[in-house]
């Protein structure tokens, strides 16, 4: 007789890994939203998603943001999903509007509007410890709230999504046209008219060339100083010996014959793209302390800054021309920035603002500077914790819980927080190149873990502590050892301070995209469903070609093939099954 297992105990009737009915919420409809739409249809099968978005629109920021200039500092043959190029990109870089047409011809390519739901703000998450479920509050635009729920929780509404006025006294005072960049009117109208800039991040920098056009005067508060980093060589921006020379801004406009070339021939195509992400790969040693590039770098960008800023004016470029390594902070290219500030009618002020009168910007010299518009540039609440409360297990909540320093895994997951991922969180790859490829490999790796809840019979998966203390810790003092993010210059990526502790990754992009293929889930505390045993999902010793009924696109149940296993090549074989596309599409 066969040894007895214990009584409580009992195997379920279904086949290997049989998926659970998973569902899935992602907060917001960006690039993050619409990539997880799609690549959850490849890669998972019973499961529900919603992607709630906060705007009448998708696209995120590419929706929100449409300040005079606001374009790209990557180049926009790169600034596509991996595997979705576009061969009509206008120019080498795009702007905002030519960006937004892409996500939404993405939408609705892939027919993702089934998964999107607009205008729902995510107000709070709560975990269940008992259903392995969040609890979701939102709020409809017309102020309706209603609760919804998941297994897990994706939050990809960026750590730069709540944007913020400047803290200055009198600032409701001013009797002028008052604007942000990142909520920009675009009824506003310069022409003829006295304007002022705030700022000096990459919003600042792309406005102030078109501000500049037609104003009767730009004054720029430029309180920080910045690099401006020379453009892509012209040769790696055009494609067709015969098109146009790049712009004197450095821009190339691709003509007709460079993208019939990209649209007829792939192969060129993606030779093109590979050249120019290698290219910038290539820069990667920029960020590293004293490296040949870092300082070769820092000799060439004070020697191309000092050009565009022309003969003199020694003041001006003491203040614009950082001490410290390009690459502390977000280098843009800044088409025209610094040409625009030598014009005849383009002022820049280095001293502190004390207050906004009614009349215009008074200085802490005591210099009143009249106005009509005051265009604030400046920036964001950086809040490393999600702009909505999110309570974990055991009560745990997170704004509390990183009060202190943002408790983070690998960008995308935390202790405490069962079943939540996070997309291009704190200690992400945002300073190099661009970010959507760090957001597909994260989407993947949400995804993967998401497919292991379901196979095996897993309830909640919540990172450890000791894998995220370790791993922060190496984080910590590769930058204290070799970047130059910990040098002295103020930036977002420190929290806004000189000295802060560094939140992006530790190494290059290519590094961060290996490091994140594959989940590692012996870092992972696991919960399984059945209490009484991990096993379960094993089930009756059935697979699932072995007994599951007809699918939709199969014609005879008899021909289904029971031997996946033999193959005429060392290729990957699964006993479940492999959803034709067309059938997907369809889900």
């Amino acid at each position: 007789m066969a040894f007895q297992a214990q009584p409580a105990y009992v195997i379920p009737d279904n086949y290997l890994s049989k998926s659970n009915r998973l569902r899935i919420i992602h907060v917001g409809a960006g690039a993050s939203g619409l990539l997880c739409a799609y690549k959850a249809r490849k890669m998972l099968d019973n499961y529900d998603l919603v992607c709630y978005e906060k705007n009448p629109e998708v696209g995120g920021t590419w929706w929100e943001n449409t300040y005079p200039g606001c374009a790209c500092d990557i180049p926009a043959h790169i600034y596509t999903y991996s595997f979705e190029p576009n061969p009509e990109w206008s120019g080498f870089y795009a702007y905002s509007d030519e960006i937004q047409s892409y996500f939404v011809r993405f939408y609705e390519k892939y027919k993702l509007q089934q998964f999107v739901r607009l205008q729902t703000t995510v107000i709070s998450a709560t975990w269940d410890d008992d259903r392995g479920q969040y609890s979701v509050e939102l709020e409809k635009s017309d102020g309706t709230k209603f609760t919804d729920w998941c297994h897990v929780l994706i939050n990809g509404s960026g750590v730069v999504n709540k944007w913020k006025w400047p803290a200055i006294d009198g600032l409701s005072e001013f009797e002028g046209k008052l604007a942000h960049s990142a909520h920009w009117d675009n009824t506003i109208d310069w022409i003829g008219k006295r304007v002022a800039l705030i700022g000096t991040g990459s919003s600042s920098i792309q406005m102030a060339p078109h501000l500049a056009e037609g104003s009767t005067s730009l004054t720029v508060f430029a309180r920080n100083c910045t690099w401006i980093s020379p453009p892509i060589a012209p040769d790696s921006q055009k494609i067709e010996p015969g098109s146009e020379a790049p712009a004197t801004a450095s821009k190339h406009h691709y003509i007709e014959a460079e993208k019939n070339r990209f649209r007829q021939d792939k192969s060129i195509f993606l030779d093109y793209r590979k050249n120019l992400e290698s290219e910038v790969a290539r820069m990667f040693p920029l960020y590293l302390r004293g490296s040949d590039l870092n300082i070769a770098a820092k000799k060439n960008m004070k020697s191309s800054m000092e050009t565009k800023l022309g003969p003199g004016r020694e003041q001006l470029k003491a203040k614009m021309i950082p001490n410290w390594s390009p690459g502390c902070r977000r280098l843009t290219p800044g088409e025209g920035y610094l040409e625009s500030l030598i014009l005849p009618h383009v002022e820049t002020i280095h001293d502190e603002i004390v207050k906004i009168t009614p009349k215009g910007i008074m200085t802490a010299t005591g210099r009143e500077v009249e106005i009509d518009i005051i265009a604030c540039a400046t920036g964001f609440h950086v809040s490393y914790t999600p702009h909505f409360k999110i309570q974990g297990r055991d009560g745990a909540i997170m704004k509390n819980e990183w009060s202190k320093a943002p408790n983070i895994y690998l960008s995308i997951a935390s202790p405490k927080f069962p079943n939540y991922f996070v997309m291009n969180g704190p200690r992400g790859n945002w300073a190099q190149g661009c970010a959507l490829p760090s957001l597909e490999i994260q989407i993947e790796y949400a995804l993967q873990c998401c497919k292991k809840l379901q196979d095996d019979g897993i309830k909640s998966m919540e990172v450890m502590q000791e894998p995220t203390t370790q791993l922060n810790d190496h984080i910590d003092l590769w930058h204290n050892n070799f970047s130059v993010f910990a040098e002295d210059c103020r930036s977002w990526y420190k929290d806004n301070k000189n000295d802060g502790r560094v939140f992006i990754w530790s190494g290059s992009l290519l590094h961060f995209l290996t490091v994140m293929q594959t989940p590692r889930y012996e870092h992972f505390k696991i919960e399984y469903w059945n209490k009484a045993n991990m096993w379960a999902f094993l089930g009756n010793g059935r697979s699932e070609l072995e007994v599951a009924p007809l699918r939709s696109w199969e014609k005879n149940i008899s021909k289904r093939d029971l031997a996946p296993y033999i193959r005429n090549a060392d290729i990957p074989w699964s006993a479940k099954f492999v959803v034709p596309e067309e059938a997907r599409a369809l889900s």
